[in-house]
């Protein structure tokens, strides 16, 4: 009489089944899409955090930099010019409220990526502080400590202090965003914000005492450009 077959062990494992050609093509797009998305996910902690400790780091040098104190109101008479100071160097300090009772960064003479890397910086052939034109500056919106990251938030009668060796300068903003993210959004191409009477032809002579701010669009983007300009209201001389 031939034994019974032995009944199977609860548990025992089953052998997994084969992939076919459509399942291990399946499964080889799941591990790339893992892999890109863990690629991206570093390369954004790059961008918000690894670049950010580099521009602190930058800040702290230029703010060594400076000819002069930025908390006091005198000088020692020894404060570089303005047009003295040269490309990638400590410009001066700008100061925007709406950004926040803190947010005060160090200015770089240069708009170039790696004058911006470091913190906002000044347009070199627009007027400085004060001076008949229009004071251009350009900043990140993302990564590099994002110095203007909330930019779509200025609105017209939000007040720009910036502190020079020379002097405190205070401008009231009479064009900004007003809190639309797509608020005045330009092209490239339209650097004619900067120019020294902005739309109009660069021959023409300035009246006022200007000042515009430049960034990217979107923010984690640079198809396009956004700005804010305003005019100056006081000064306070060192």
């Amino acid at each position: 009489m031939e034994r019974e077959t032995e009944p199977k062990r609860r548990g025992a494992r089953r052998a997994a089944p084969r992939r076919g050609p459509v399942g291990m093509v399946v499964g080889f797009f799941g591990e790339l899409l893992m892999t890109a998305g863990v690629v991206v996910l570093l390369f954004v902690v790059y961008v918000l955090w690894g670049t950010g400790l580099q521009t602190a780091a930058a800040q702290n040098d230029l703010r060594g930099e400076l000819s002069f104190d930025v908390d006091s109101s005198e000088t020692d008479g020894e404060a570089l010019a303005p047009d003295d100071i040269d490309i990638g160097e400590a410009y001066g300090v700008i100061r925007i409220p709406r950004f926040g009772e803190d947010w005060e960064w160090v200015m770089v003479q240069g708009v170039e990526d790696e004058d911006l890397k470091n913190g906002p910086g000044h347009y070199p052939n627009s007027a400085n502080p004060g001076e008949l034109g229009n004071f251009a500056v350009a900043a990140h919106r993302s990564g590099h400590g994002e110095p203007f990251a909330k930019f779509p938030e200025l609105h017209v009668g939000d007040i720009i202090e910036v502190v020079m060796a020379d002097g405190t300068y205070v401008y009231e903003i009479d064009d900004a965003p007003n809190g639309d993210p797509d608020g005045n959004k330009i092209e490239i191409q339209d650097t004619w914000v900067v120019d020294p009477v902005p739309g109009e032809p660069r021959s023409t002579e300035p009246t006022e005492r200007r000042i515009t701010l430049t960034t990217c669009w979107p923010r984690f983007g640079s198809s396009h450009r956004m700005f804010a300009t305003g005019v100056l209201i006081s000064e306070e001389a060192r």
